[in-house]
């Protein structure tokens, strides 16, 4: 009988201390979106929707320099009408940096939405590539999901993107959940043909048939964040865009 209690004290514990670490890890979880929620609204309150189209001079328009006041990687910020994904953009130079860290340099399991580092030419660069995390509290680019319901992509055919230098306005042109055996992440097109391929390609692999028209003589944005679904590990969800200056 003593062998039985001690055993069904033993079990109760573990399971009390299974319950106490799944709560405690819930509870951290709750406490670090909510506090990246905060800090993101604080980086809101600094940028105004006042901005101007254009730099002066090549300057950073001073939008961005009130950012960069606050992390010197602020490169801009990117807002799709109806989602969660009214965000400044940030930039290392790595593409790991910001997977796992916060404008204010904390480390952050929703990490920041973060320009790839191999753009470093924004009127020269092809292809801006822009990633963020698909967070389940619905945060980051998580929202990116929407554009396979048709309907809203019909309501929301373009985005805003507002770079250091230049404001577009972006008309989607693809949508689609893919791997990464695929390759829509190249940033170097050595001759116009490349490009265009490239064009043909990730067209192929979207979901609507767009009448939006992409040449060898536009640039494009790609918005990336993980998709479960499609696949644990390698799946992918991607919106592309032509960027159109206003």
């Amino acid at each position: 009988m003593k062998v039985k209690s001690f055993f069904g004290k033993s079990i109760s514990l573990i399971v009390l201390a299974v319950f106490l670490f799944s709560g405690w890890k819930i509870g951290s979880e709750l406490y670090e979106n909510h506090h990246n929620r905060t800090i993101l609204d604080d980086a809101k309150s600094v940028y105004t929707k006042q901005v101007t189209a254009k730099s002066v001079n090549g300057e950073v328009r001073e939008e961005v320099k009130s950012l960069q006041k606050l992390n010197k990687d602020m490169a801009g910020w990117i807002t799709l009408e109806d989602t969660e994904i009214d965000y400044p953009i940030l930039q290392s130079t790595d593409n790991s940096y910001y997977l796992h860290h916060n404008y204010k340099n904390e480390q952050a399991r929703a990490g920041s939405v973060f320009k790839d580092y191999r753009n470093t030419n924004e009127f020269l660069d092809k292809n801006t590539i822009i990633y963020g995390h698909n967070m389940k509290d619905g945060s980051m680019f998580a929202d990116l999901s929407k554009y396979l319901d048709k309907d809203f992509l019909a309501a929301h055919p373009t985005f805003s993107y507002e770079s250091a230098l230049q404001n577009y306005e972006v008309e989607i042109f693809a949508v689609y959940e893919t791997t990464t055996d695929f390759y829509y992440i190249e940033t170097e097109f050595p001759k116009k043909q490349d490009f265009v391929n490239y064009l043909h390609r990730v067209k192929q692999q979207s979901i609507y048939q767009s009448d939006v028209q992409v040449t060898a003589k536009d640039r494009i944005i790609t918005l990336s964040t993980c998709d479960t679904e499609k696949d644990y590990q390698k799946g992918r969800m991607v919106v592309q865009g032509k960027l159109v200056a206003k």
